[in-house]
């Protein structure tokens, strides 16, 4: 295959800070890439192109439940002889599901998520957003992962939950040791279930004396006589605290920096405030929270666009990749809060789409809005190469974003 002389860094921690640098090239000289991953061997597939990364995101051929649905040997190879419990009760969610699996399970979690419920948490993220401003005013620099952009959304979630704010530092660590960065296995395994443990107290609770809140909602949820079972809970709680503040607090962390590193921007939002509303759609687009969406998997051999695709192989469309593609995006490495039409796939696509976008949208907007109305002078702290990024091809974040607001 003539891409398999081709090399690019893309599993390299570096390439966190600039992924597209890598994509670009890959783009243009490969965008389909085959690689090899630089511990398990595992084969991966990356797609840059817009049109590509919707093909595969909506084509039923590639699968999200390989434990389920790879046949042996393949599944061993990936997942073990046994997967771990832990793991394996942590990720029976929607985003690792296949119809029908996958839309009975959506279903029943899309009732805690009208649009009239989202709605109603407007003026509570108004409260809050201004609370935490407020205390920031007190030294003139701060992280602004940590002060801000982290407390807002997982306050939210949590109280969302009723799981209360005060777990929240306990949440933080549990999402970073499963999902983004781990010393070890033993830590992620220790932090799955130490989750697992505390999720399982908080359903006992609500089936003995259900509460106004979502988990109490997803404990009773029914749709045609049927319900979630206490595995499906376990996992879309943590789906729901992991994707209802992870994506959040990056879209407003990635967002901020794209203001700081283009002051022209930054002072047109705040001459025309109206603006915030396609400026948080030029954050999701222009540096989005997440880089590629969950693992895919070939069932069976297949055929696209000339490549063959054999099983077991893994699939990784780039949101980020697909959100600079030159054929669909004007100028796509300039940062335009402005530009429409502006038709990014940031959220991803298809049945997986995230559940959650309208409550992520509503925070980061009342969050960056009442963020450079409060501090218009902030800026960047340290210089932009000190910024240290997470060592994830699945969330696209920074570990801190030190400002000097004043």
């Amino acid at each position: 295959m003539a891409t398999a002389a081709l090399t690019f860094p893309i599993f390299d921690p570096q390439t966190r800070a600039n992924p597209q640098a890598v994509y670009h090239a890959m783009r243009r000289a490969a965008p389909i890439y085959r690689a090899l991953g630089p511990h398990s061997g595992n084969v991966f597939w990356f797609f840059t192109e817009y049109d590509d990364v919707q093909a595969v995101l909506k084509d039923p051929r590639f699968i999200k439940d390989g434990y389920n649905r790879l046949p042996e040997p393949f599944r061993t190879r990936f997942y073990g002889d046994n997967q771990n419990p832990a793991f394996a009760a942590i990720n029976r969610h929607m985003l690792e599901l296949d119809p029908p699996d996958h839309t009975r399970v959506r279903s029943l979690v899309h009732k805690a998520f009208t649009p009239r419920t989202i709605q109603a948490l407007q003026p509570r993220i108004v409260e809050i957003t201004h609370s935490l401003l407020d205390a920031m005013a007190a030294e003139p620099e701060c992280d602004l992962i940590s002060a801000f952009a982290y407390v807002l959304p997982i306050t939210v979630i949590a109280e969302m939950l009723g799981v209360g704010a005060e777990n929240r530092e306990k949440f933080r660590e549990w999402t970073r040791l499963v999902v983004i960065q781990s010393p070890s296995y033993e830590a992620s395994q220790l932090a799955a279930m130490e989750f697992i443990q505390f999720i399982n107290e908080q359903i006992d609770e609500r089936q003995r004396a259900p509460k106004d809140d979502i988990l109490s909602e997803l404990v009773y949820a029914e749709e045609a006589g049927d319900k979630l079972n206490r595995v499906e809970l376990l996992s879309m709680v943590f789906l729901l605290l992991v994707a209802g503040h992870e994506t959040t607090v990056n879209l407003i962390a990635n967002g901020t920096l794209a203001l700081m590193q283009h002051p022209d921007q930054m002072q047109m939002l705040q001459a025309n405030p109206q603006l915030i509303h396609s400026a948080v759609e030029e954050m999701l687009r222009y540096n989005g929270p997440v880089e590629t969406p969950t693992l895919r998997f070939v069932a069976e051999p297949t055929e696209y666009k000339g490549h063959r695709f054999e099983t077991g192989d893994i699939l990784l469309p780039s949101l980020l990749a697909a959100n600079r593609d030159p054929k669909v995006f004007p100028n796509p490495d300039t940062f335009d809060i402005t530009r429409s039409p502006n038709p990014h796939i940031a959220f991803g696509f298809g049945i997986h789409y995230c559940l959650g976008a309208p409550l992520a949208r509503m925070e980061a907007t009342i969050a960056l809005d009442a963020l450079v109305k409060r501090y218009p002078n902030i800026r960047l702290n340290v210089p932009e190469q000190a910024l240290v990024w997470n060592d994830s091809l699945l969330i696209h974040g920074m570990q801190r974003l030190p400002v000097r607001l004043w």
